[in-house]
């Protein structure tokens, strides 16, 4: 791999001969006293990034001009670590979106500015596994640089990991558990309960709404193949299906979307497998 050029000592970005891609490596000393058109030292390596996508490549290296390296390093290390947690490839652009959200906490942590997450309790039970990694990266960075992020900070990573995961920008993350969220509230309601969030039941309802949420905010609509089941459905699981009505009224109200009869039939199935597990 040809050095392209050299960001500072630990960062620089290369070629693949064989590939003929562009990468950005990071490793302790991997730049040190090189200089381009030199091949890179390969036990150097720590992290590699191939930069195919112009845009990410810009952020990116724009960053990494601007950022700390210890801050870019220390964002890899929790993007590691998510992606192993969540057993998810994550978007690449997380690489570029959360060294940047963890740059700017660090400033307003200097600056004793700290900014309160309201959407925390949602995100704690939307997102959970997002936000168990969101917790260990706190204990992380405060451990290894001294500071005390809040609980707060967990909740923004996790939203970060969230909208990487799901492959959406972080505005319809926070817009997916908005209408999740209203969701729930409707259910709980209707049958005027609390959930067991650590029944797998609900893990289930919650994945089924982000990705209706999704579909939602994307103006997607699946095909109707149910074949009258939804009939059959309405008659055995009455209390169910009158919630999701509810539920379809709300969103339609509140949104330029039809909710088919599938999604009805889908959303019935799991607030009856839900509630069945409560009662």
């Amino acid at each position: 791999m040809i050095i392209q050029k050299i960001y500072n000592n630990n960062v620089v970005l290369v070629i693949d001969k064989k590939s003929k891609k562009e990468l950005v490596l990071t490793g302790c000393g991997i730049g040190f006293q090189k200089k381009v058109g030199e091949e890179v030292e390969k036990d150097k390596v720590e992290k590699k990034f191939i930069t195919e996508n112009e845009t990410l490549k810009k952020q990116i290296t724009k960053l990494i001009s601007e950022v700390d390296e210890n801050i870019f390093n220390l964002s890899s290390n929790i993007i590691d670590y998510a992606k192993e947690y969540l057993s998810s490839d994550l978007d690449d652009y997380i690489y570029a979106s959360l060294t940047d959200h963890i740059a700017f906490a660090f400033k307003r942590h200097e600056e004793n500015i700290e900014i309160k997450n309201d959407l925390l309790y949602e995100i704690k039970r939307i997102h959970k596994r997002e936000f168990e990694v969101g917790k260990w990266a706190i204990e992380y960075i405060n451990k290894e640089f001294g500071v005390q992020f809040s609980i707060d900070e967990a909740g923004f990573i996790a939203m970060h990991l969230a909208n990487a995961n799901y492959k959406d920008n972080i505005s319809e993350s926070f817009l997916m558990t908005n209408i999740v969220n209203e969701i729930l509230d409707i259910i709980k309601s209707y049958y005027n309960i609390e959930f067991a969030e650590d029944d797998f039941n609900y893990d289930r309802l919650i994945t089924h709404l982000k990705f209706f949420a999704k579909r939602l905010i994307k103006k997607e609509h699946i095909e109707d193949k149910n074949n009258g089941l939804i009939n059959i459905i309405k008659l055995q699981y009455r209390k169910p299906y009158d919630c999701s009505c509810i539920i379809k009224q709300f969103i339609e109200d509140n949104n330029e979307y039809i909710v088919s009869e599938d999604e009805l039939l889908y959303l019935t199935l799991h607030i009856n497998k839900v509630i069945s597990a409560i009662t």
